[in-house]
């Protein structure tokens, strides 16, 4: 009932110093966590195969073309030959509980980042050297993987390695058991500074997703614009990278800015119990400024009022979004969106809406992953209407227009401007 490799996981996640917590609960949260894993590597077998896609190279090889790639293939790869250098001095130190926190946060960035920005380009019709690069990267990461994760979960690492290697790769070691240590081989797809600017992006977003959240904006409704404003830490962001961010966010246009002022008004509120004893007679004129605006703000975080100099720690700034924008602030970085929408802008979103309720009907209805489908889409606005045939691209569908038939699955999407009627069927 509860597996050898679970079991495993969950003693070298506890610290030795600390009660072990033992039991069904306790290998249940161990079991969720590897089936994280577990659904990433039958990902990439399924869609592998469907592709009839088989890896015809070697890691050096890999090495060799990975430059050539989207910088999400040679961040993932450079964040593999970081967890398997980790890992092996983690457990050189006999430390367990680290390597397996370096190993749960590689999972969690393969699943949620890597895996779920790059899913589309495996898919029947994608770009086929775009296809063949996302295949030999999730594969090279997952092999390197199973490689670092052997001591740990001896019998999952084997599953996965003879799948992906001693079934496909002609003269390969017959067990993961006995490959070398993955990290000098792996070591040439470091990149550090691509690793910074990737998590400077990622933070961005999470800035974006919260304030979406506060503004009650869906995820799939674009956005005319955003402004970013980075830390000053030397972290130097592609272009690659700002159309991931625009993607990730749903914005049009992403325009760096140099910080947040220009798009907030700053309101500065002297703290009187910090500075009354000290200023004594200037408070009237101080708080008179700081009412009126009249203020100056250092480099350095202080503040002139009134021809007085306060600390960063004798004033509170409060940054008040201008109207039909959102405005949020991390540790210097600024993530600035335009809340406002046009007519077109709610078309699109709308037009969104309806490609996630038709791909919702295709796994309702039983269809396979590459099954194409005839679509009848009744009802829907003109603004809408001028968007289905992306939709129909997005969701393998041919569209049809006149009476539907009755041996196609039916159903009801309530878009902004009122209900729309789908109507789907496999092709042929």
């Amino acid at each position: 009932r509860m597996g050898v490799d679970v079991m495993r996981w969950m003693f070298a996640k506890a610290r030795p110093e600390e009660n072990i917590p033992f039991g069904w609960h306790a290998a249940d949260e161990a079991r969720r966590e590897l089936l994280i894993l577990w659904n990433v590597y039958s990902f990439f077998v399924t869609y592998a195969r469907l592709a009839d896609w088989t890896p015809t190279a070697g890691i050096d090889d890999v090495i060799a073309a990975a430059p050539a790639w989207p910088a999400m293939d040679r961040w993932i790869l450079s964040r593999a030959a970081g967890l398997a250098a980790e890992v092996r001095t983690d457990l050189g130190d006999y430390d367990a509980v680290d390597a397996t926190r370096a190993i749960s946060a590689f999972i969690d960035d393969l699943s949620t980042w890597y895996l779920r920005r790059s899913r589309d380009r495996m898919r029947a019709g994608a770009e086929p050297a775009d296809r063949d690069a996302a295949f030999a990267t999730l594969h090279a990461a997952l092999v390197s993987l199973a490689r670092t994760v052997a001591p740990i979960l001896p019998f999952v690492s084997e599953t996965m390695y003879q799948n992906l290697m001693v079934d496909v790769v002609p003269g390969t070691p017959d067990s993961v058991h006995l490959t070398a240590w993955p990290a000098d081989v792996m070591a040439a797809h470091r990149d550090a500074d691509l690793e910074r600017a990737m998590a400077t992006v990622r933070g961005a977003v999470d800035l974006a997703r919260t304030l979406r959240a506060q503004a009650g904006l869906r995820t799939r409704q674009p956005l005319a614009r955003a402004w970013l404003a980075l830390p000053d830490r030397g972290v130097a962001i592609s272009d690659e990278l700002h159309e991931l961010f625009a993607d990730e966010v749903n914005v049009q246009d992403v325009e760096l800015i140099a910080d947040g002022s220009e798009l907030v008004d700053r309101r500065v509120k002297p703290l009187l119990p910090k500075i009354g004893k000290r200023l004594g007679a200037a408070i009237p004129a101080v708080m008179a400024a700081a009412r009126e605006g009249a203020v100056e703000i250092g480099e350095d975080g202080s503040v002139t009022l009134a021809g007085v100099t306060l600390a960063p720690d004798e004033v509170e700034i409060q940054a008040t979004p201008r109207p039909g924008t959102a405005v949020a602030e991390d540790d210097g970085l600024v993530v600035v969106l335009d809340t406002e929408l046009t007519p077109e802008l709610l078309a699109e979103g709308d037009a969104r809406e309806l490609a996630r309720a038709i791909q919702d009907q295709r796994r309702e209805a039983g269809l396979e992953l590459d099954d194409r489908i005839e679509l009848w889409v009744i009802g829907a606005p003109p603004a809408v209407a001028a968007h289905l045939p992306a939709v129909a691209a997005d969701t393998l569908a041919e569209l049809l227009s006149g009476e539907i038939p009755a041996d196609t699955v039916v159903s009801t999407v309530q878009l902004d401007d009122g209900a729309v009627t789908i109507a789907l069927r496999r092709l042929g």
